[in-house]
C-alpha cells in the first residue's frame, strides 16, 4: 500500500531543523521555540490526514529537540548573566552579610528639639567584595515581645571595593511608636546585592 504524502510533514521537518540551528543564538530563540510549535503543529495535522507518518515522526522529533535546545539555552544565558553581573536577591541574605557586605547597627538616638523631636538609627554599610557593589538593606524595629514596630530601609548604591558609608534609617517615627522604638530591638531582615 503506498503512503499518502503530505506537503505538512516536509514543513514540519524544515521548521524543526530552522528552529534547531538557530536554538543557540540569544533572544533569537524566542522565535525559534514559536518555530519549532509551528513545526510540532504541521506535523500532528500530517499525522490526522495519515499522510507522510515517518516524515512527521522526524520533525517531530527534530521540533521537541529545537524546544529543549531553547530552554536549555536560555538557562544557560540566565545563569551566565547572574554569576556576571553577581546579583544576589533577598533570599541570599546570609550569604550577602557573609561574604559582601558589613552592616553595622548602631544605637537609636532620640534628639528632643524645642519644637521637635528628631530620631535615628545610625547604620554603617561596608563593601567588603572587591569591586563595586549596591546594596539594599530592610531593617526592622521589634519590640520586646517580638512584634515589628516598624522597618526602614537603606539604599547603598555603587559603594566602591573597601567603601564604607553611614546612613540614618528611623528618622521619621510617630509619636505613638516613639516610647516603643526607645527600646526596641533592629534586626537585618533582608539584604539584595547588585
Amino acid at each position: 500500500m503506498e503512503e499518502k504524502k503530505s506537503s505538512f510533514a516536509t514543513v514540519c521537518i524544515v521548521l524543526g531543523v530552522v528552529a534547531l540551528c538557530t536554538s543557540f543564538i540569544p533572544f533569537f530563540n524566542n522565535l525559534s521555540f514559536a518555530i519549532a510549535i509551528m513545526g510540532i503543529i504541521c506535523a500532528i495535522v500530517s499525522l490526522i490526514k495519515k499522510a507522510s507518518i515517518k516524515k512527521s515522526i522526524v520533525g517531530i522529533i527534530i521540533c521537541i529537540v529545537a524546544c529543549v535546545a531553547v530552554v536549555n539555552a536560555q538557562k544557560s544565558l540566565s545563569d551566565s548573566l547572574n554569576e556576571v553581573t553577581g546579583n544576589l536577591d533577598g533570599s541570599n541574605t546570609e550569604e550577602i552579610l557573609k561574604n559582601y557586605v558589613d552592616v553595622t547597627l548602631g544605637n537609636f538616638e532620640v534628639i528632643d528639639g524645642e519644637y521637635i523631636t528628631e530620631t535615628k538609627l545610625p547604620v554603617t554599610v561596608k563593601n567588603k567584595s572587591s569591586e563595586q557593589k549596591s546594596f539594599d538593606i530592610q531593617i526592622e524595629a521589634v519590640d520586646s515581645e517580638g512584634n515589628r514596630i516598624t522597618e526602614g530601609y537603606i539604599y547603598a548604591n555603587d559603594l566602591s571595593a573597601g567603601q564604607s558609608q553611614v546612613f540614618n534609617v528611623f528618622e521619621y517615627v510617630e509619636s505613638a511608636k516613639l516610647e516603643l522604638m526607645k527600646n526596641a530591638t533592629f534586626n537585618i531582615v533582608e539584604v539584595s546585592m547588585y
